[in-house]
């Protein structure tokens, strides 16, 4: 059976091709977590070498006289670029531990760090909703298999409750008439370059060999809970990707449990993070007219000297300017206004 799996998965022609997009990302751990208690924050690793190499791993070979990034490599880079926008965003959120010498019981969230990271890059932003879209458009299509989907568990209550919240999701406004929305990206643009098919053999190949390979950077990750987000979103993203590429007939016998529960939980991580853009850049600007209105300050400049920046910060350029920017930009890509990915 196994054989025969392998084998269309392999030809490019068939529509089974999508079947094996998330082969490298293992759910058959025995080990189940709570996500409610281990949520996304700042654990002091540093994962910029694992990114670059996620990065890197994304680049097509040359395919004749295509661009030298095609569509396909385009859309494989926003919806990255956006994942790594929604973690540094959660990181953002939660950044500092909880801490009786500074008087905080909860974490609290670095603006500043957020600041510095899209004041200049408000492109990654629009990334991030981009690839929202790209969950959405996913879980519209296959809302008819999941709407009557058996969330099986251990507690029947819990079962029940997901499976309402699930239909009380699809059933949403967003998901009915938001069409604005959803036409932000349109996955049957996707692998119809040129008329040879060759060429749409050798993308389809590329797309989806460089989508497993990032699959196993992720096992590079040393820190357990950075690996545990990065590898469910992931998931996430590729059950989004096959539910898209894959014909309609073979959607519900094509998903497992744990892809259902990625693909939801990735949906929930990215609109939280877009739900925070707003938030992280209104405290970076109640920040800034504080150490502006500080008694200190208006004592130097009162003396004509300039005041310092406030220990270990550089703000970016235009301080609320910045921040009006990075939510002008939030507030555009959430907007829809057309794909935001040209084709040319």
């Amino acid at each position: 059976m196994g054989g025969v799996k392998d084998k269309v998965c392999n030809d490019t022609s068939l529509p089974e091709f999508w079947l094996d997009m998330c082969r490298n990302i293992h759910t058959n751990a025995s080990d189940y977590l709570n996500l409610n208690l281990n949520p996304e924050r700042w654990t002091g690793y540093n994962g910029s070498h694992v990114w670059n190499a996620i990065y890197e791993e994304n680049c097509f070979e040359q395919l004749g006289e295509l661009d030298d990034m095609c569509y396909e490599e385009r859309v494989l880079y926003r919806i990255l670029s956006g994942l790594h926008a929604s973690t540094n965003i959660h990181i953002s959120q939660e950044y500092y531990p909880p801490s009786k010498k500074e008087g905080r019981e909860h974490w609290a969230p670095n603006p500043e760090r957020f600041m510095q990271q899209y004041s200049q890059h408000p492109e990654r932003l629009k990334n991030l909703h981009f690839a929202f879209v790209v969950l959405l458009r996913s879980v519209r299509r296959a809302s008819p298999y999941l709407y009557n989907f058996p969330f099986e568990g251990e507690d029947p209550a819990e079962e029940k409750r997901t499976a309402q919240l699930v239909q009380r999701l699809l059933d949403s406004h967003i998901m009915q008439s938001c069409s604005q929305v959803f036409n932000a990206f349109d996955e049957t643009l996707m692998f119809v370059e040129g008329d040879e098919p060759s060429v749409q053999a050798t993308l389809k190949s590329q797309f989806k060999g460089v989508f497993q390979n990032i699959s196993e950077v992720m096992d590079c990750i040393s820190c357990q809970k950075c690996k545990l987000h990065g590898k469910l979103q992931l998931l996430g993203l590729g059950t989004a990707l096959k539910i898209l590429l894959l014909p309609e007939q073979l959607i519900a016998s094509s998903l497992s449990r744990h892809e259902i529960v990625a693909l939801f939980n990735t949906l929930h991580k990215f609109s939280g993070a877009i739900k925070a853009i707003p938030e992280l850049s209104s405290m970076f600007s109640a920040k800034q007219e504080l150490y502006k209105k500080a008694p200190i300050l208006e004592e130097l400049s009162a003396n004509g000297q300039r005041p310092p920046a406030p220990a270990g910060f550089a703000p970016p350029q235009g301080g609320d300017a910045a921040a009006a920017s990075v939510r002008a930009a939030a507030s555009a890509a959430a907007g829809g206004g057309g794909s935001g990915l040209d084709k040319g």
